[in-house]
């Protein structure tokens, strides 16, 4: 098997690093937050959120969550336009490889495509491409949910709560999310996941 995903890193003042910011701005507003409210949940400073907001910084994947977060966003906000999939009515739905929706975290080295038509069902299903090295971030995090995870290529190195697992192609593992979790693509090959969740939180 190969993996088409390569390392992908968005710089700053790249059209996806504006549309990120502009749509994070966008959504603090309509939240009437100011900078540095959002610079106190999130722990970052307004100076740099206001470099993300105008596309000038090229955030980490940790940094990307910790603005979602204050923002009342899910992070797949920032990347995925909503309403242009299937009508809600839709009994099924089948998307073409090489159509999915993506989400790509600049700068990150992992690209996830959604395999469910949007983010308002009961549940995602999400294709991993990751890396050697990539990682969801230097702190575990936890959500509201549950999660079901395979490898399909590669392997992984995954922490949830204090067990230290590792994961080769055909392992499956399934977690209660509200375990704070993390992971990071090890080897020298790419992964290639398959990850399901309920409720949707990207």
């Amino acid at each position: 098997m190969t993996c088409s995903g390569k390392a992908m890193k968005e710089e700053p003042g790249s059209l996806e690093s504006i549309q990120i910011g502009s749509r994070l701005r966008s959504w603090r507003l309509a939240s009437g937050l100011s900078l540095h409210k959002v610079a106190d949940t999130s722990g970052l400073s307004p100076g740099y959120i206001s470099q993300v907001e105008r596309g000038l910084a090229n955030p980490s994947l940790e940094s990307l969550k910790r603005l979602a977060d204050a923002v009342g966003m899910r992070i797949g906000d920032l990347f995925v336009d909503e309403g242009d999939g299937s009508p809600e009515s839709s009994r099924f739905f089948v998307t073409k490889r090489g159509m999915r929706k993506q989400i790509r975290y600049p700068g990150s080295g992992i690209l996830n495509e959604l395999l469910t038509p949007d983010l308002q069902r009961q549940f995602e299903a999400i294709w991993v491409e990751a890396q050697p090295g990539a990682t969801s971030g230097g702190h575990p995090h936890s959500h509201a949910g549950e999660e079901c995870g395979v490898v399909i290529f590669g392997s992984m190195r995954f922490w949830v709560g204090n067990a230290d697992l590792e994961l080769a192609a055909g392992d499956s593992i399934y977690l209660d999310s509200t375990v704070p979790h993390r992971w990071v693509a090890t080897g020298t090959e790419p992964l290639v996941a398959v990850w399901m969740i309920t409720p949707p939180t990207f």
